[in-house]
């Protein structure tokens, strides 16, 4: 447990925060700031089968109504190209909807709420490398974007075993795509 507690400590100063210790739900809890945003890192238990869930926040900062809000879901796909369609079939693996960026449509499922700023956002500069990126750095099972209120990543990685650089760019990443919300919606 003592190289938990280390780990925590240096999370805790590479995202300029606090180690969050009365969390009933969950063992691990950091909050910090990234980029001016404030973040959260969180894990039910250190090890395996539980990995690690990123947070950030957009929602202090959004002027955006409802009606204008936009929630993306998305998902890596298991197989690519010709195997595609044998994973749909054997795993079911959904089809979900294009966000008409051919790069992101090939290797993601999308599910969204708001096809026109959902598509919108997908298109702003950057957001396909981003998400491209987030899915080297991480391989990540789910990512979700909501407009009014912030992102969310979760990586199956267990807290014990994540590289505390790779979780530096990562929040980096996921800072470059709430300044794109912050800015564009």
């Amino acid at each position: 447990m003592p190289e938990t507690e280390t780990k925590l400590e240096k999370l805790a100063k590479i995202i300029d925060g606090q180690v969050v210790s009365n969390q009933a739900a969950v063992q691990i809890c950091i909050k910090g700031i990234v980029a001016g945003f404030p973040v959260k890192v969180e894990a039910i238990q250190a090890n395996y089968p539980f990995g690690v869930s990123y947070f950030i926040e957009t929602s202090n900062f959004s002027s955006m109504s409802v009606n204008e809000s936009f929630k993306l879901v998305v998902m890596p796909k298991y197989a690519r190209g010709r195997l595609s369609a044998i994973t749909r079939f054997l795993f079911f693996e959904r089809r979900g909807q294009n966000v008409d960026v051919s790069a992101l449509d090939s290797a993601f499922i999308f599910k969204y709420d708001n096809g026109f700023l959902a598509k919108q956002f997908a298109h702003c500069p950057n957001v396909a490398d981003n998400i491209q990126a987030l899915e080297k750095q991480t391989h990540f099972n789910e990512m979700v974007i909501k407009s009014d209120a912030g992102l969310y990543l979760s990586q199956p990685t267990p807290f014990n075993v994540l590289d505390l650089e790779q979780c530096k760019e990562t929040f980096d990443t996921l800072a470059k795509l709430a300044q794109v919300l912050f800015e564009s919606f």
